[in-house]
């Protein structure tokens, strides 16, 4: 691969505006990971982004006029999964059912509505790929201008409330005896993560995007302790899937999304074995 194509990017307006996007997501999702990984979201947010195809299905089939989704296909969709996490809260509530058996039994549904809806509309049966792993290139100036209002909120949500974060995610019970308001706090990033979800299933779609919140998070609880550590790290995971994935997938034309989720998931790989060899050497 050579790293001075990376140059090229910059000669054409939707490889810029598809730089942009990646670059924002990164940070963004670089942000959240950690949260869902250490307060175990991984499987719940798997869900929010699945049921998400059918909100952005019905966006498309009802309001948007062409292939891209508008502001209010996106609305649409937020509302519509923010509907599935209530629903799954009101299965889960009193032990109705385990909390893991309503994520499963909501979010098939709700993607099998999102196939189901996209194939009664002409012209997009055959583009399901399009949703299903992204369309990288195809973002526009809404999506980049939604990613990067996304990702002020939220720095500025965990900038003001980082203490309170820290002691919610390692321990809960005691965050709310010490009067930490913890229900705002997993509302709010319960909000969050579906709006990322949404407009970054644009990027990588909606099959991967839940791999975003997940691998940076997860690389920088293996490197570092403190909530700081694996945040920075977290974010520096994101940023450099996204530029090696742009890198390769500029080299070889191959699709972004996949090869973006797959660096992440390299740089894991090896920072897994580098930790495993560090812990076998200490033993002898």
């Amino acid at each position: 691969m050579d790293w001075s194509e990376l140059n090229s990017i910059f000669d054409y307006g939707f490889l810029r505006r598809a730089f942009l996007a990646a670059i924002l997501m990164s940070l963004t999702c670089g942000l959240i990971a950690p949260v869902v990984v250490l307060r175990r979201l991984a499987f719940s947010t798997d869900g929010l982004a699945h049921s998400s195809l059918g909100g952005l299905a019905i966006g498309v089939l009802f309001v948007s006029n062409g292939a891209a989704p508008t502001l209010l296909s996106y609305l649409i969709s937020f509302f519509f999964t923010i509907s599935v996490a209530a629903g799954i809260t009101y299965l889960s509530e009193n032990n109705r059912i385990d909390f893991d058996t309503a994520v499963g039994v909501c979010y098939v549904a709700a993607f099998a509505l999102g196939v189901l809806v996209l194939s009664l509309r002409e012209g997009y049966s055959g583009h399901l790929d399009q949703f299903f792993f992204g369309s990288l290139l195809a973002v526009n100036h809404l999506e980049c201008l939604l990613l990067l209002l996304l990702g002020i909120i939220s720095f500025i949500f965990i900038f003001l409330n980082w203490v309170s974060i820290g002691k919610w995610i390692f321990n809960e019970e005691m965050a709310h005896a010490e009067g930490v308001p913890v229900k705002k706090i997993r509302y709010f990033f319960m909000f969050l993560i579906v709006a990322v979800v949404i407009v970054s299933s644009r990027v990588v779609g909606v099959l991967l995007v839940t791999s975003m919140l997940i691998l940076p998070g997860s690389v920088g609880s293996l490197i570092s302790r403190s909530m700081f550590g694996i945040t920075i790290v977290s974010v520096v995971t994101a940023l450099f899937s996204s530029l090696i994935g742009l890198a390769i997938s500029n080299s070889y034309d191959v699709p972004p999304g996949s090869v973006i989720v797959l660096s992440g998931f390299l740089i894991f790989l090896g920072t897994y074995l580098i930790q495993f060899r560090k812990r076998i050497s200490l033993l002898f």
